[in-house]
């Protein structure tokens, strides 16, 4: 099975960071939410500005099952366009923007990625070994478009109604979706376990029931007056559902990654970021699900998760800064050296 190419997960800083930034208030490091907020965008345009400028540079990855990590994409968009758009005034409009640019995206990205994988089941199954946890990102970039919607209902409340079932057709898609993909993925580890994928990608199987609850919940609580109260019944059981599944995989993935994680004995390679965004959106599920039983042990799970989203996303960044500043400082010098006309130094 092809592993993922070092740019696998392009843009999983910006989610990471974006969820960082969502969960900061329920943390209770509110003052965090907005500068994370703006190092997020400023991490997305990194991202693009780099990809542009050294297009060569990205490793060409066979075959669509290797490219569920270009889902990273939209889903920063949609933190990045919700994050602003609950900012409110030029950041809103600035955030709808980003929103239907995120929107662009998960479609082109199902039609070429998600569309020939479904079409080539018939002639030629794919194995269960090209399963692994990026799958979830698909029916994500879904579920994250539906709460960027829902984000902007309100800077759009004249187009409340339009958006409403909008994020409800896309709430419900990407939990079909998920639920599919976990159907798959139970069937890869009892069948081969987790080895041979990237450990850390799993937390998105267990992110992403939670991101599914909060979709749900998000989706169906907006504008509650313009649908049916049978429906939006409908939708809270299933964000209960979805949140359970995401809990069940936990502890497993959990144990697995903690064991791989523990195992390095430096920072290498890139920072694994599933697993802030994971605990991120977990959390954010746990938030809705603990909202619609009322429950009090629910939402104090919802407050730990959130305090271990920032103490990830800090983690990641402590152990990962030093290596990113040790490569720039050696991409300097190399350009330093050329302009010289003499050899670059070796790697540091």
């Amino acid at each position: 099975m092809p592993r993922p190419g070092r740019d696998a997960l392009p843009f999983g800083a910006v989610m990471a960071t974006g969820a960082a930034s969502q969960l900061a208030v329920r943390a209770g490091v509110g003052v965090l939410r907005v500068p994370l907020l703006w190092l997020a965008v400023a991490v997305a345009l990194t991202v693009v500005v780099r990809t542009a400028a050294a297009p060569g540079r990205r490793p060409r990855r066979d075959g669509v099952a290797t490219r569920f990590g270009d889902f990273t994409v939209p889903i920063g968009l949609a933190v990045i366009g919700g994050g602003l758009a609950r900012l409110g005034g030029a950041a809103a409009v600035t955030g709808t923007f980003v929103l239907l640019g995120a929107w662009v995206v998960t479609g082109v990205l199902l039609a070429t990625v998600v569309g020939p994988l479904v079409t080539s089941l018939g002639a030629a199954p794919l194995g269960l070994e090209a399963v692994d946890g990026t799958w979830f990102l698909a029916p994500a970039a879904l579920l994250a478009d539906a709460i960027g919607v829902a984000a902007m209902a309100g800077p759009l409340s004249g187009h409340s109604p339009a958006l409403r079932w909008l994020a409800l057709a896309a709430a419900g898609a990407g939990a079909i979706g998920y639920l599919l993909v976990v159907a798959l993925g139970a069937a890869r580890v009892l069948v081969h376990g987790l080895g041979g994928t990237p450990l850390a990608a799993w937390w998105i199987a267990a992110g992403c029931g939670g991101l599914s609850a909060a979709a749900l919940g998000r989706a169906a609580s907006l504008d509650p007056a313009g649908g049916g109260a049978a429906a939006l019944h409908g939708f809270g059981w299933a964000a209960m559902a979805c949140w359970a599944v995401g809990s069940v995989w936990l502890a497993p993935v959990l144990a697995a990654s903690l064991r791989s994680l523990a195992s390095l004995r430096r920072a290498s390679g890139r920072p694994p970021w599933p697993p802030t965004f994971s605990t991120g959106v977990y959390a954010l599920g746990a938030a809705q699900v603990g909202h619609l039983l009322v429950t009090a042990s629910i939402t104090r799970l919802a407050d730990l998760a959130a305090a271990a989203t920032i103490g990830l996303w800090a983690l990641t960044v402590c152990a990962h800064l030093p290596r990113a500043l040790g490569r720039g400082r050696h991409r300097r010098a190399a350009l330093e050296q050329a302009g010289r006309g003499g050899p670059p130094p070796g790697p540091s």
